[in-house]
């Protein structure tokens, strides 16, 4: 008899402590890098689909208005420059990104992929294996990205790629 009193006891002993904690919700480990894994894909796919389309507003929403971009033969500073190397890129390659890999830590996502491209004044055809690490802002768009890449493939291609984008304003 003691035994199912003592039960009975730890069942209600049970429910109340159930009743009255806090109940934490649960969060899946590694939620940020799941999000943050989520939207470098989409952006990944849109700057495929804006390629083809030629038009590079879908690309640029991912985007803060202070983003910087780091290349390593150009760099640019905020939206409107940002925009304008876009811009210029869309004009003077059809190009897609071939993702081979990506590693996401924190807000930080390294993605290794080939940018496949054709100059298109040239027709030249340009494979360049690429390393672009991302860097996400608070607000669910990009800060900052910087690619890595071979220069001495693509020098040729981009040189001047700053001023020509700057002339297009």
């Amino acid at each position: 008899m003691r035994r199912s009193i003592a039960q009975a006891m730890h069942g209600v002993l049970s429910v109340f402590c159930i009743a009255v904690c806090p109940v934490q919700p649960a969060l899946a480990a590694g939620a940020v890098e799941m999000q943050v894994e989520h939207i470098v894909t989409m952006s990944i796919d849109e700057y495929n689909q804006a390629m083809e389309a030629g038009d590079p507003s879908s690309w640029l929403k991912y985007f803060t208005d202070n983003v910087a971009r780091n290349g390593l033969l150009s760099s640019q500073s905020g939206k409107q420059e940002f925009a304008e190397y876009y811009r210029w890129e869309f004009t003077n390659f059809k190009a897609k990104y071939v993702v081979k890999k990506t590693i996401v830590s924190g807000r930080s996502a390294a993605v290794v992929y080939v940018w496949d491209a054709v100059h298109k004044p040239s027709g030249t055809p340009l494979q360049l294996e690429t390393v672009a690490v991302y860097e996400m802002g608070p607000s669910g768009r990009f800060e900052s990205v910087s690619f890595y890449y071979d220069t001495a493939k693509a020098a040729k291609f981009f040189a001047g790629a700053d001023k020509q984008a700057m002339d297009a304003r």
